[in-house]
């Protein structure tokens, strides 16, 4: 079984985190509305399964010929959060974004699902390692997975299409890009923990 269930706080964290596949959420929710792109959740989920079962691949057969991969990901991940959580501190992006992708469908949301940096850092840091030993487990971690993924989509729609409609003042969205980073960082202790 799990040995600790606080990967679901970094799961959280890491879906928060603004980046191109919530713009593009978010710039859907402001064209079609909230209802059209609800009908767009699968295909993130879908995106995201195969990158990270992609990724866990890759370190699996990876491991055996370079046994520190494993360390190296995780470096690579918590540094790539750290990044983000300061990058973030100081931009917003979600107009930009929105202007230059007018019309969005499913399969462009898969493919910015599956090319997104965060599956690596779910792979080899967030989700725990006994995600992949036995079946059940495989399939009670994507399960939370997507229970934790419904409710972080619904907020980027609602928000973002607040944003992009002009009811939110960019104050507010500047305090979430500056909250979701403060929770990136304090989500994220215990990966960056279990790695030294």
């Amino acid at each position: 079984m799990i040995e600790s269930w606080l990967f679901v706080l970094a799961v959280i964290a890491v879906l928060m985190i603004p980046g191109p596949t919530n713009a593009l959420l978010a710039s859907s929710a402001h064209q079609k509305g909230v209802a059209k792109t609800s009908l767009f959740i699968p295909a993130e989920l879908l995106g995201y399964f195969y990158a990270i079962n992609l990724w866990a691949l890759f370190i699996h057969l990876c491991s055996p010929t370079w046994p520190h991969l494993i360390n190296l990901l995780h470096l690579l991940s918590a540094l790539y959060v750290f990044w983000l959580a300061f990058h973030l501190w100081k931009s917003s992006h979600l107009e930009q974004h929105s202007q230059r992708y007018p019309s969005i469908r499913p399969r462009q949301l898969f493919f910015s699902t599956l090319k997104n940096p965060k599956a690596l850092l779910f792979a080899a840091g967030v989700l725990p390692p006994e995600t992949w030993q036995n079946p059940s487990n495989f399939i009670l971690v994507f399960a939370v997975f997507a229970l934790v993924l419904l409710p972080t989509v619904m907020f980027w729609m609602s928000f973002g299409r607040a944003i992009l409609a002009g009811q939110s003042k960019q104050k507010k969205a500047d305090l979430l890009y500056k909250g979701s980073a403060m929770l990136l960082l304090l989500c994220m202790l215990p990966v960056v923990m279990r790695f030294f």
